[in-house]
């Protein structure tokens, strides 16, 4: 018998007939799903108003989750408020007539530790001046005179010279320590802490507080030597030193230049608080001396007020508690 010949494919043989029912298209039903009318089976229609809500979902998770955190440190620093249109609270603005007010009150309700620490420093400045004194006296006083007018020489001999070096040395130191240590129980005061006479005799920053006045103490007298206006005009630029040393431990020089640029951003309200300083002084100076007891103390919580307000700082109100000051560091804007 004969084999039909290979055929790839689905090519019927020659001389074979198809398989029945070979190439016709399959009965109705035959080998997909049963006939449905339209639309059976298919995924019902959504009801209405289904969907998304507007502009996409909300992020799931607890609230703030998928926003990346602020980095460590990121914000204002403790005891300041944020910058004028930053969210922040605003700056309170700047009185020279509450400066008064604050340091008027604060010294009635502090008088023993301002007035004996006073009067401490003082009859300690005293008794450096009068070697001052003593050493020019012991010098021999030459008076001549001309068809012009007199002029008087003074000769210093090798002890009256050292007692007076010596003299301006200890005024010198006395009278920076003092400065550091008066204002340093201000700024306890400040803060909103109690004090007590020893408050006032704890320096902060000491040794930059000693270079600061050297500093200011040598462009003071340059300033002067050219004329007096300029002089009272350095003054005024360089009052809040002392403070920015202590107060933010910073350098001499810092404290300096930090002075002046606080100082050249309120320069009007600087100025009056240093009139008012100085006539704060003279008016005690007025009362037979004795009311500078009441007036240096006032003189420098004055300065301490406008010092923290101007710079950004703040200052305890006296009905209530501590409230912190400036960190170390803080450059005034």
């Amino acid at each position: 018998m004969s084999q039909p010949p290979e055929n790839p494919g689905n090519q019927n043989p020659s001389g074979y007939p198809p398989p029945p029912g070979y190439g016709a298209p399959p009965p109705p039903g035959y080998g997909g799903p049963p006939s449905q009318p339209p639309g059976y089976g298919g995924p019902p229609p959504p009801p209405p108003g289904y969907g998304p809500p507007p502009g996409g979902y909300p992020p799931q998770g607890p609230p703030g989750y998928g926003t990346p955190p602020p980095p460590p440190g990121y914000g204002p620093p403790p005891g300041y408020g944020g910058q004028p249109g930053y969210g922040g609270p605003p700056q309170p603005a700047f009185s020279v007539g509450e400066a008064f007010s604050w340091a008027w009150n604060t010294f009635t309700r502090n008088p023993v530790p301002l007035i004996v620490s006073t009067l401490i420093y003082a009859v300690v400045l005293g008794a450096t001046s009068s070697l001052i004194v003593a050493a020019q006296n012991s010098g021999s006083t030459m008076t001549n005179s001309d068809g012009n007018g007199f002029s008087f020489a003074t000769n210093l001999g090798g002890g009256a010279l050292a007692l007076l070096l010596v003299g301006y040395l200890l005024s010198y130191l006395v009278a920076s320590f003092a400065q550091a240590g008066f204002l340093s129980g201000c700024l306890d005061l400040a803060d909103g802490r109690p004090v007590t006479i020893g408050s006032f005799f704890k320096p902060r920053n000491l040794g930059m507080a000693f270079l600061a006045a050297l500093l200011v103490g040598f462009l003071s007298s340059l300033a002067s030597a050219l004329c007096f206006l300029p002089g009272l005009i350095l003054g005024i630029f360089v009052q809040f030193t002392i403070p920015f040393v202590i107060d933010r431990s910073q350098s001499a020089i810092t404290g300096l230049t930090s002075s002046f640029s606080t100082v050249s951003s309120n320069f009007v309200n600087a100025l009056l608080v240093w009139l008012v300083e100085l006539a704060v002084a003279v008016v005690g100076l007025l009362l037979c001396g004795v009311g500078i007891l009441a007036a240096a103390p006032v003189a420098a919580l004055i300065l301490i007020y406008a010092y923290r307000k101007l710079s950004g700082g703040q200052v305890a109100p006296l009905d209530r508690g501590y409230q912190q000051g400036p960190p170390p560091g803080y450059q005034p804007s």
